[in-house]
């Protein structure tokens, strides 16, 4: 079975191309803001390297967030377009779960997956380490850093932790992810796959219309 993953949920992007679990490609670059440009070229190169053809894959996997807003919409609906002309399953990850998995420490440690969600506040979640599962400790969370680890150590107490930072996704953790996933879920709805953004938008509109000179 091959398979697909593109991660882009921020600036550092991934796509990994592998086959029955083993890795064969991985091309990475930094977009800073222009994943649009670079995405279908690197999963081009990354196939190419791998000597995988699109006719081949059996699977697409996409990190769905958290992350940046037009980061998030480029690569999901990437592979969504993929996934709907090759008549593929599809299935979308947890960007903090992958750093999480990218983490190579003690596993009697807690993963602290660690995000920048801009405007002064992060992503962060907490996971314990069971076999090759993650079990959730703290759910994926946004808030000033103060908040947000306050939070977590209330839920850590005394055990120590490790945090992981965004841009340092591993290409196994990912596509572990991905198969964890399809495994205990199966493949989602691709009408109903979304990007998982934790945040509003800056764009979304005030619950209450703005009060003008002219509506006094």
């Amino acid at each position: 079975m091959a398979t697909l993953c593109i991660e882009t949920a921020t600036e550092h992007g991934m796509v990994v191309v592998a086959r029955d679990g083993e890795s064969l490609a991985c091309a990475r670059w930094r977009a800073a803001g222009r994943h649009g440009e670079n995405l279908f070229a690197q999963i081009e190169s990354a196939l190419d390297e791998a000597d995988v053809s699109r006719s081949e894959l059996s699977l697409i996997g996409v990190d769905v967030g958290p992350g940046k807003f037009t980061a998030l919409r480029v690569g999901l609906a990437t592979a969504k377009g993929l996934a709907l002309g090759l008549d593929l399953p599809i299935v979308g990850v947890s960007s903090l779960r992958v750093l999480a998995r990218s983490t190579d420490a003690d596993p009697s440690l807690v993963r602290v997956p660690v995000m920048n969600a801009y405007r002064g506040d992060v992503f962060a979640a907490a996971y314990l380490v069971e076999g090759d599962e993650l079990v959730e400790l703290q759910a994926p969370t946004f808030g000033p850093p103060h908040e947000a680890f306050s939070r977590i150590r209330e839920l850590v107490g005394n055990r120590g932790v490790a945090i992981r930072g965004e841009g340092t996704a591993e290409a196994d953790a990912l596509l572990a992810e991905v198969r964890q996933v399809f495994h205990d879920r199966g493949p989602a709805d691709l009408a109903l796959l979304e990007p998982q953004y934790l945040r509003p938008s800056d764009a979304q509109l005030p619950e209450r219309p703005l009060r003008t000179e002219h509506s006094r």
